[in-house]
């Protein structure tokens, strides 16, 4: 009997420091300067260099635009609104593949225009008893479209998914599962056949 008085003193103790702690709400920030580029080879490189003009992607998540989620009483930032990260994640990858990036504006001469709406950047973490598992994602409806006529719209969903589960009672940190989850989404735009054709012709 012994050692499940033990461990229900200490089931009672955490669970008595976490109510407390549940009023002292503070924030941890994510940097997205940390957030690596793609390192995978993508057909967009393939293609003559296009210019894409961007306009200001949207959030429809809700009304706070860097929170991606909370963990017991900690709110998780990132320090930019999550719909600047995913247009600067795209860009990224653009331009790693050869392509020309601009802020739109009637003066850019362009080939697309891309606008975004990001309605998914979250994770989820599930504590068993033993091990820990944590869930990231995020996803963005883009739109772009041919600057030249006749050349038409392709408005499509992408999203990325990222699990990572870890035993012997070890933490996962919030970027190690959001990272992946964004390099995840913009492989899948990266390699988009659809879109590819859509660029290309």
């Amino acid at each position: 009997m012994k050692p499940f008085r033990v461990y229900l003193f200490r089931l009672v103790a955490v669970m008595g420091i976490s109510f407390m702690l549940a009023g002292c709400t503070h924030n941890i920030t994510i940097k997205s300067s940390e957030i690596p580029a793609l390192q995978t080879g993508s057909p967009l490189k393939s293609i003559s260099p296009k210019t894409f003009a961007f306009k200001e992607f949207r959030d429809i998540r809700w009304t706070d635009a860097s929170l991606v989620g909370q963990l017991w009483a900690s709110k998780i930032r990132l320090d930019q609104p999550a719909a600047t990260v995913v247009a600067t994640a795209i860009k990224k990858e653009l331009e790693r593949n050869g392509h020309t990036c601009l802020v739109d504006s009637p003066e850019v001469k362009a080939n697309f225009v891309i606008e975004g709406i990001v309605f998914k950047y979250w994770f989820a973490i599930d504590k068993g008893f033993f091990s820990v598992k944590g869930t990231g994602n995020v996803a963005v409806k883009l739109t772009i479209s041919a600057v030249s006529p006749n050349r038409g719209v392709l408005a499509k969903n992408y999203e990325g998914e990222y699990q990572l589960s870890r035993g012997g009672g070890l933490p996962i940190h919030i970027e190690e599962i959001l990272n992946p989850a964004l390099l995840a989404m913009i492989k899948e735009i990266s390699t988009d056949p659809e879109l590819i054709a859509f660029i290309e012709k």
